[in-house]
């Protein structure tokens, strides 16, 4: 850039430009996060079928508790990952901020 100064309320349209901007792709990302969530329960958990006798039923129910069982092992293994993460993050931080040049 020049040597010149902007003024401030060249500076004060640009930020608000970046604003609108930012915003506009916080909503196209969550508007991403949703369909991807959509198309995500639609592969992974189909609607159970409901029809039957109670033998069907029951094999219904045993599937849908087997899914929850796996879902919940993945679960809480993405949050022993995370955590493990952080735990590091947070040991790393001082490091980084002493002995940087």
């Amino acid at each position: 850039m020049s040597d010149k100064k902007m003024n401030s309320s060249r500076r004060h349209h640009l930020k608000s430009v970046m604003l609108q901007i930012a915003a506009a792709w916080i909503q196209q990302e969550k508007k991403d996060i949703a369909a991807t969530k959509l198309t995500y329960m639609a592969e992974s958990c189909p609607k159970p079928n409901m029809s039957g006798d109670q033998a069907a039923l029951m094999e219904t129910c045993r599937k849908m508790a087997a899914l929850i069982d796996r879902v919940d092992e993945e679960r809480y293994d993405l949050e022993s990952k995370v955590g493990k993460a952080d735990k590091e993050v947070q040991f790393l931080l001082p490091y980084l901020w002493d002995h940087s040049p």
